[in-house]
């Protein structure tokens, strides 16, 4: 089939059992059972400050369940990349997160924007998007989401030199990357990689976007350089087991 013809192709949704629309997907014939978890579902809404992150619910659904997994995995979570903290923040609130007294959340952010010397070439045409992340009041946002977790710290900067602003945690149970560049998150994996727990999972938030397609091809090789296979879903992120 070629590709123009592909492109044609139109879903008939009033013959799907179930379907699901939404981050670039349209999905039929699923159960979609998160979809039925109200818990679930009203902390995604109440949370939500945009439509656009209403949207990112499954993805939220994916965030949740790796999350989970670094909850009862050795070491402590690590988000890189946080810009206003709505997968982190429904993450703790539908594990109350709180309750984790052993467990600690580091957030990453220079809340000023991608550096200069990371920008790939991808994200150097489009400098409009990486002005939304140059607001205090992303910021000031994350303090609110996160306000009832004293496990949650909060590290501004930039990556990886915020690293050595704190100590590291010496194991790693859960680590997502969503830096939308390549350079920064190789940065941030040469660094935490070693760190990541067996049966710990980095889950990477743009790998599978066309946007994302020099993380992908740069990320890629980064792992199997390591003997790990990236695995990428629909919803846009892909994610690693380290084994």
């Amino acid at each position: 089939m070629s590709e123009k013809k592909q492109k044609q192709i139109m879903i008939d949704l009033s013959k799907a059992e179930s379907y699901f629309r939404g981050g670039g997907m349209t999905i039929i014939n699923k159960n979609f059972h998160f979809l039925l978890d109200k818990n679930f579902m009203e902390i995604n809404k109440s949370l939500a400050s945009d439509d656009k992150e209403e949207k990112r619910i499954w993805k939220n659904h994916i965030f949740c369940n790796f999350f989970d997994n670094g909850l009862h995995v050795e070491g402590d979570l690590v988000e890189c990349g946080v810009y206003k903290g709505f997968s982190c923040a429904v993450a703790c609130n539908y594990l109350n997160f709180e309750r984790y007294k052993n467990k600690k959340l580091f957030l990453f952010d220079t809340w000023d924007g991608i550096p200069d010397d990371q920008l790939d070439d991808i994200r150097k045409k489009y400098p409009e998007m990486n002005n939304k992340y140059k607001s205090e009041e992303n910021l000031e946002l994350v303090n609110e989401r996160f306000k009832k977790f004293p496990n949650v710290i909060k590290v501004k900067g930039k990556i990886p030199e915020s690293f050595k602003s704190i100590s590291l945690p010496d194991k790693i149970s859960f680590l997502h990357l969503d830096l939308n560049t390549h350079i920064g998150e190789i940065l941030a994996l040469e660094k935490l990689f070693s760190r990541m727990s067996k049966g710990a999972i980095c889950l990477l938030d743009d790998f599978g976007e066309t946007i994302g397609k020099e993380q992908m091809i740069h990320e890629k090789k980064w792992f199997l350089e390591r003997n790990h296979y990236v695995c990428e879903i629909p919803t846009g992120q892909a994610f690693v087991i380290k084994h």
